[in-house]
């Protein structure tokens, strides 16, 4: 006798549905540890992809979670080789990360609607544009084709999970789903980290693992204190430990940052407004000056216990000065090449009191990465795009603007978040799902065709799908 066949009731029908859901999750785990210790964790992410693409082929609502925490999944399980030195070449991992994250984005995007993911403000239309841009610019001078296609597809991706996110995305849903599958993730992590003490102690890591898990705690921290769940607040904390236990500074700063930023857009009196700025400002000051930061580590250094565990130059300013110096030779490459300075691909050359002349297609300050790839036109466009979204923070989404605030405040200065691969779809999904509350011709419910509409229930669902 089938399970069609029998008459069982409602609640348990809808068990039986999420059966397969709960089979794809638990053959993915238990898989875990046999290809971790035979291998095959490129066939393992691979196959995760196909099976969120799937779900978000059934599910399109889950496509902006999906995207973001199959990224964090990919650098917690499966990271780069450049994960342990910074200038390691060959990082193939990565390879994987992007194509899985293009096979679920399709996924999205062909559900959805290729039209209706990309209307979105004009603002973002008109960054994308000036983008590609720069991306044909870039080729025209002669910068390698790879190089440009990965830039491209980083700003793309920015924009197109912005346009998932503001049509099919839901708040409430993708808190849940971090504060899940985010931090099985972080954990994870923390066995890699077990698996690898013994032969590296206390380390430092230059990965995006840290920025990815300080971004989730801070929209789930902040969501949670704002709607009284003290799991989120709990999974904030367990999701700040990845960058914690790596050591690194700039993405448990963009968190501590977002406390006073999350102050100042919550109070409402002025006075306690402008506290709040002066205390981000007073927090921020290590994250741009490297004479403030070496006298931060200093002083860390000098705590018997901190400074015992403390790996060796995790305290020093070396990397926050090689960014100042990008930023001033990004400047120069403006004053030569206006418009849109070099082009996407094209390369950074400075000479670095550590590490000598350098001359790198990848630019870690934010800024200096928009104006040495695309010029002023391209840092005109970004900020009115970036103004569009920000004029959309409001106390109701509490988390996602003491985040996206502090991205663009201080992590933007020490890595280009908004550009890259594995951090776009965060920080586009963030901002698609503020921007609804400001453009109300972009709501989820107008947005959706029948076809993705939700089942009608006798009382509809307030927010989302």
């Amino acid at each position: 006798m089938t399970a069609g066949s029998i008459n069982l009731p409602e609640r348990y029908r809808g068990a039986y549905a999420g059966m397969p859901v709960v089979i794809f999750w638990m053959t993915i785990l238990s898989l875990l540890p046999a290809v971790a210790l035979f291998g095959g964790m490129a066939f393992l992410i691979m196959a995760l992809a196909v099976g969120l693409a799937v779900i978000v082929w059934v599910r399109p609502q889950e496509a902006p979670g999906a995207g973001m925490l199959y990224l964090f999944a990919c650098s917690a399980v499966f990271p780069s080789a450049a994960r342990l030195d910074f200038f390691a070449q060959g990082a193939w991992e990565m390879y994987y990360w992007s194509a899985g994250l293009l096979i679920i984005t399709f996924a999205a995007v062909a559900r959805i609607g290729a039209r209706r993911v990309f209307a979105i403000p004009t603002s973002a239309r008109a960054f994308l544009a000036v983008a590609l841009i720069a991306a044909l610019y870039g080729l025209s001078q002669g910068a390698t084709a790879s190089y440009v296609l990965r830039q491209f597809y980083g700003v793309l991706l920015l924009i197109v999970y912005l346009g998932i996110a503001l049509h099919v995305g839901s708040q409430t849903l993708l808190m849940r789903r971090i504060n899940t599958f985010g931090i099985l993730c972080a954990l994870l992590f923390f066995v890699y980290l077990l698996a690898e003490f013994a032969g590296l102690g206390f380390h430092r890591e230059m990965t995006t693992v840290g920025t990815q898990a300080s971004m989730l705690a801070t929209v789930l921290c902040f969501t949670g204190l704002g709607e009284k769940k003290r799991s989120y607040v709990l999974g904030a904390i367990i999701l700040l430990c990845v960058p914690s236990l790596i050591f690194q500074r700039r993405a448990v700063l963009t968190f501590l940052l977002a406390v006073p930023l999350a102050a100042a857009i919550k109070l409402r009196s002025k006075k306690l407004r402008l506290i709040s700025c002066l205390i981000f400002i007073l927090i921020a000051l290590p994250g741009f000056l490297p004479s403030v930061a070496q006298k931060v580590g200093d002083t860390f250094n000098e705590i018997p216990v901190v400074g015992s565990i403390l790996p060796s130059g995790s305290a020093d300013s070396d990397t926050l000065l090689d960014r100042n110096l990008q930023l001033v030779a990004a400047v120069s490459t403006v004053q030569a090449h206006p418009l849109l300075g070099v082009g996407l691909g094209g390369e950074i050359e400075w000479e670095s009191p550590f590490l000598g002349h350098r001359q790198i297609a990848y630019v870690d300050n934010g800024w200096a990465y928009l104006l040495q790839k695309m010029g002023l036109l391209g840092a005109a466009a970004f900020l009115y795009f970036l103004i569009t979204v920000l004029r959309s923070i409001s106390r109701n989404s509490l988390g996602l603007s003491a985040c996206l605030l502090a991205v663009a405040a201080v992590t933007m200065f020490s890595e280009p978040v908004f550009f890259h691969f594995t951090t776009a779809p965060f920080v586009g999904t963030f901002a698609g799902l503020l921007l609804p509350k400001k453009y109300p011709y972009c709501t989820r419910e107008a947005a959706i065709s029948p076809v993705l509409a939700p089942p009608r229930t006798a009382s509809p669902p307030t927010e989302g799908i």
